[in-house]
């Protein structure tokens, strides 16, 4: 009881300092993002209103597996119309979908080899490039499998492989005309050939394309000078485009049957109104209607029936410059059958607490979901969006710490990124101590070590940093050569540095040591954070609550840091913004884990080293000790109240898996704590701009290294802020250093002691 007592009493005086202080992360992290001012923002989350369906429209899907084959070749993939079934090939039947039943055998005069085939309900059409007479010869069948005539399609646009083949992507024969993709040497080509095999029109980077029976197609375009990104519908017999819309990139696309509707793919399964190209509605998404997602499926064909039931074939996804058997690549069927209504619910087996609404956590759940699908994950949230949060930061971290104090909260909390002071609250027991449970999972063996210790408080860690960032230092190997410096960077305190600017003054007075900008701000405005974290754990003791910033050797330090603010060779802060080139000439850039995308950071700075020498060092350390702070932007702490600890557990577990952890690093918010993320987000990087070298193996070796250098994973902000506020005043010249001192110390003892 008296225990109960006095945490409550704890809890009631953070109130207070996070109250005053807790918005300081919030614009910290504002003032971080300022580097990506030029792109790479945060995105918006924004429902559409198009997509919120009316109580009596709701409906859900039930889901089941067809079949699975090997994939055999053109035409094997597409999902057919045969005498009102819906059908696919199989072997040299074909089988309709929903019954699972070989419903029609191709007469063994048809040999099912060579070219691309197409049921086109009670005809067979093949087509092929004849390499004897050098033509390509569209052919139709009867269901009995009696040849019904050739045609020659002229002036075929697309590739003849090795005067043997042709590679058709798709294909569709109406009353009047012959529609045909194909590949080029570039994006496939759409054809448009009459019954007797005139060309009448052709459509360059054509992605997919259906007909209706009405003369129309329509189609999608991977963009050309002509044809920008979007999807068309053009008379066939004319050639006119009855419209455009380039708001959606879909692939594939369909007509529905009654050709009144047009279906396709942009993340989701849209509708669209077929007279003008215009948005009705979503309809289905994987991952939310289907017990997958598409990371490992390319959507070959799909139909929509007139009562709503859906049919994808799905084929297995192959990367460029993978190495995959032949018999691993298999064409996949499922049917969703339309239900009227709500899906049932699920029990809730976890509550998460969240200031504003993140797309990594929202597809963690999705995922969570899928591998236990007896489970749901309620995700509730004050903010669509991290920006929506800043705006009203203060009052959002105000409700959160009450909602903490009097146990109104899930049994998750996202605790790192949501404004409040990291240090104090997780120094309470308002949290559960995760330290046996992360010891002993699956994952541990792969967690960085270093930053996980960083977060100990009191000997233990109520908080799992699934990511973290941060700071590191891009150094000019060019101009330090030209210096004669002889310095190790990566062991380096503040004074060390602030030294160098008097060698640049005399050896290369048209260099600076910073390049970092500025937007009006004094230095002492933009450096106080990285100077003052790297040496408060020497001032202050949080433990004993005891401070002391009259030492000698911190008055020293500042001193050298106002000497050296006023000079021209300090900071180049008005340097234009240059993603590849980051230095400008001067000896250090400041560079941060997050809001860039790791491929892209990777790119830019191999693309400097091409001319150029640099490398990257990590932060510098304090004067008495090698203080290093991080940050996490994604930590969660289970509420020690919670009676669903171990199902929430459960799901922070998953979050450390290998998919999730790379998931975090998509993320832009920093590096995941797992190697196995961190390896995979580098081979992604690799992978993504084709890159390689010691350049990238420097930067990247670099990285890993500075990473397990983290000494704290919070920066005591809230006291920073008392600290840094009198001290500004002292490097404007309006106080002196010691009345700046005596004030700050006398702030933190107010901020300690509350």
């Amino acid at each position: 009881m008296e225990n109960n007592k006095k945490r409550a009493i704890l809890l009631s005086i953070l109130l207070l300092i996070i109250l005053v202080t807790g918005v300081f992360i919030i614009i910290r992290n504002k003032d971080n993002n300022k580097e990506n001012k030029y792109g790479n923002g945060d995105e918006t989350f924004q429902e559409s209103k198009d997509n919120e369906k009316k109580e009596t429209d709701k409906f859900y899907y039930v889901e089941e597996f067809a079949d699975e084959s090997i994939f055999e070749g053109n035409g094997y993939d597409k999902i057919f119309k045969y005498n009102g079934k819906i059908v696919r090939f199989k072997g040299d039947s074909l089988q309709d979908i929903k019954s699972k039943e070989n419903i029609y055998e191709i007469p063994d005069n048809i040999t099912l080899r060579g070219g691309y085939w197409l049921i086109n309900e009670d005809e067979i059409w093949n087509i092929k490039y004849d390499s004897n007479i050098k033509q390509i010869i569209a052919s139709s069948f009867d269901n009995k499998g009696n040849k019904k005539g050739n045609i020659e399609l002229k002036d075929f646009k697309g590739k003849i492989v090795d005067d043997s083949y042709i590679m058709v992507e798709h294909m569709r024969v109406s009353d009047d005309y012959i529609y045909l993709s194909a590949q080029t040497n570039t994006q496939p080509t759409l054809h448009i050939f009459t019954k007797e095999g005139e060309l009448k029109y052709s459509y360059e980077s054509v992605s997919s394309f259906d007909v209706d029976n009405k003369g129309r197609c329509i189609f999608t375009t991977q963009g050309s000078t002509s044809l920008p990104y979007g999807f068309y519908m053009v008379d066939s017999e004319k050639g006119t485009e009855i419209f455009r819309n380039i708001s959606y990139r879909l692939n594939p696309i369909r007509f529905s049957e009654d050709g009144e509707f047009i279906y396709g793919f942009d993340k989701n399964l849209n509708v669209f109104h077929a007279k003008d190209g215009s948005f009705k509605e979503s309809i289905f998404e994987f991952g939310k209607d289907s017990t997958y997602l598409l990371d490992d499926y390319d959507i070959k064909d799909f139909m929509v029936e007139k009562d709503g039931d859906i049919y994808y074939s799905l084929k297995t996804k192959v990367m460029r410059d993978t190495v995959i058997e032949l018999s691993d690549i298999k064409s996949s069927y499922y049917l969703y059958t339309k239900q009227e209504g709500e899906r049932p619910k699920r029990e809730t087996t976890v509550i998460i607490t969240d200031s504003y609404r993140n797309d990594f956590m929202d597809e963690a759940i999705k995922r969570y979901e899928l591998k236990y699908p007896d489970e749901h994950i309620e995700y509730n949230y004050t903010y669509n969006n991290e920006n929506e949060f800043g705006e009203n930061a203060e009052e959002c971290v105000s409700k959160l710490t009450l909602d903490i104090i009097q146990g109104n909260i899930g049994d998750i909390v996202h605790t790192g990124g949501v404004g409040i002071e990291i240090h104090n609250i997780l120094a309470t027991d308002a949290f559960m101590n995760l330290t046996d449970l992360i010891e002993k999972d699956k994952s541990y063996k792969d967690l960085n070590k270093d930053v996980l210790n960083a977060l100990k408080i009191n000997n233990a860690i109520r908080g799992l940093p699934i990511n973290y960032m941060f700071y590191q230092y891009e150094l000019n190997e060019d101009l330090e050569k030209q210096l004669g410096l002889n310095i190790d960077f990566t062991n380096i305190s503040w004074s060390e540095v602030l030294d160098i600017v008097k060698i640049i003054e005399e050896k290369a007075p048209d260099r600076h040591l910073f390049t970092l900008e500025m937007e009006g701000k004094s230095p002492w405005d933009v450096f106080e954070e990285y100077l003052l974290i790297a040496n408060m754990p020497d001032l202050i003791n949080l433990e004993t609550k005891e401070v002391n910033l009259n030492q000698q050797w911190f008055k020293d330090l500042l001193i050298k840091f106002k000497d050296c603010s006023k000079s021209k060779n300090f900071v180049l802060g008005n340097a234009e913004y240059n993603l590849t080139d980051r230095l400008h000439g001067s000896l250090l850039a400041l560079t941060f884990n997050r809001s860039i995308y790791h491929a892209d950071r990777l790119f830019h700075f191999n693309e400097y080293n091409k001319t150029n020498s640099s490398r990257v060092i990590p932060s510098f350390i304090g004067e008495k000790n090698d203080n290093r702070t991080g940050y996490s932007m994604m930590m969660y702490s289970i509420n020690n109240r919670s009676e669903r600890k171990e199902n929430a557990w459960k799901f922070l577990s998953f979050l450390l898996e290998e998919d999730i952890q790379f998931i975090s690093s998509r993320d832009r918010t920093g590096i995941p704590i797992s190697k196995k993320g961190v390896d995979r987000m580098i081979a992604d990087a690799i992978y993504m701009h084709r890159l390689s070298g010691s350049n990238i193996d420097g930067y990247n070796n670099a990285m890993l290294e500075n990473s397990h250098k983290i000494n704290y994973l919070y920066d005591m902000g809230y006291l920073r802020l008392g600290i840094s506020e009198p001290i500004g005043l002292y490097m404007n010249g309006e106080i002196t250093l010691d009345e700046a001192l005596k004030r700050a110390e006398e702030n933190v003892m107010i901020r300690l002691n509350e």
